[in-house]
């Protein structure tokens, strides 16, 4: 965790971010004339900000047009454009499956691979082995047992 030095305490006093039991040693640290200048500098920094600050105050006569102001910006619906950017992407779907499907049914007109079986073995004892010539499947069966 990082020290903290003792201007970020005197910071952090003036914030309000010190727990209650650490406000009692800032107190006894502000009695040094370095640290009691800095705490000094900093409310006059605290004071010179608050007063600079623009301060907007509306006038009793200006109450109804800011009241209609505000009701206008919530009642009113804002104009979206959702409508645009779901027909766009409708559309851009349609247009993704249209090419699958035309790419599947025109394009893929090759005849598939065949293969055959030539040999096959297994050290399994009792096993037979059984090949289709129609297609690569191996079958092994093992009669002798339920486990293998």
């Amino acid at each position: 965790m990082k020290r903290q030095t003792w201007q970020e305490r005197i910071e952090r006093y003036r914030d309000g971010e010190l727990p209650d039991a650490a406000a009692h040693d800032i107190e006894e640290m502000l009695e040094e004339p370095a640290h009691r200048a800095y705490d000094a500098s900093l409310t006059a920094l605290g004071a010179a900000a608050r007063a600079a600050m623009p301060r907007a105050e509306i006038a009793d006569a200006q109450l109804p047009a800011f009241m209609a102001g505000i009701r206008d910006g919530v009642e009113t619906p804002q104009r979206g454009h959702r409508g645009f950017w779901a027909l766009a992407s409708l559309s851009t779907a349609g247009l993704i499956v249209a090419l699958s499907v035309f790419s599947v049914i025109m394009l893929n007109s090759q005849d598939a691979v065949h293969s055959t079986v030539e040999a096959a073995t297994t050290e399994i004892e009792g096993a037979e082995i059984d090949t289709y010539t129609d297609e690569a499947v191996v079958w092994v069966s093992d009669t002798g047992s339920d486990t293998w």
